[in-house]
């Protein structure tokens, strides 16, 4: 393999994981009705794609290039996937349910600045209670980090928000 070789193996790489991250990217701008940005995005992801595998496919017996072209795509949706949870100015509402130590859980979510909502509910196997915490979805991960390490068999689900009015969210400075 020559030098030029490996340098468009890298081209290729790197080509497919900016245009597999602008598409994840696009995906999020879609979901929040950005459509202007989202088509921008999404010229620029098509014009690489197709730039990248018009030169893959010129040389298909490259397997260099084939293998670039794969791994790309596989990084590029973790890079988008990291991109998109870092851009993330959206507002989730968290729901724990749980039949452990949910005093504890309550004491430990309110102590790292989660405001939240309880209520005692009845589940197929008896009482549980109920935390409600909204936040933003880029603390979702050591929200639910949090919980895990109170009680690892609590039941965790987020759902995104829009149209909020008042309340106090987790890390929004001012209440909405």
């Amino acid at each position: 393999m020559t030098w030029p070789g490996v340098l468009w193996a890298v081209l290729i790489f790197a080509s497919r994981v900016v245009d597999v991250g602008l598409g994840t990217i696009r995906v999020q701008l879609i979901v929040r009705r950005r459509k202007w940005l989202a088509s921008l995005v999404g010229f620029v992801e098509i014009l690489i794609y197709i730039l990248v595998v018009s030169r893959v496919i010129q040389d298909i017996g490259n397997w260099l290039n084939v293998i670039a072209y794969a791994g790309g795509f596989a990084t590029g949706t973790v890079v988008g996937m990291a991109l998109s949870e870092r851009m993330s100015r959206g507002v989730v509402e968290a729901t724990i349910i749980t039949r452990g130590p949910w005093q504890e859980l309550e004491d430990a979510l309110r102590q790292a600045g989660f405001a939240l909502t309880r209520h005692s509910g009845v589940g197929r196997e008896g009482r549980v209670e109920v935390l409600t915490v909204v936040s933003r979805a880029r603390d979702l991960a050591r929200l639910v980090d949090l919980v895990t390490a109170v009680d690892a068999g609590a039941f965790v689900y987020a759902r995104e928000l829009a149209g909020l009015r008042g309340g106090y969210v987790y890390g929004v400075k001012s209440k909405l």
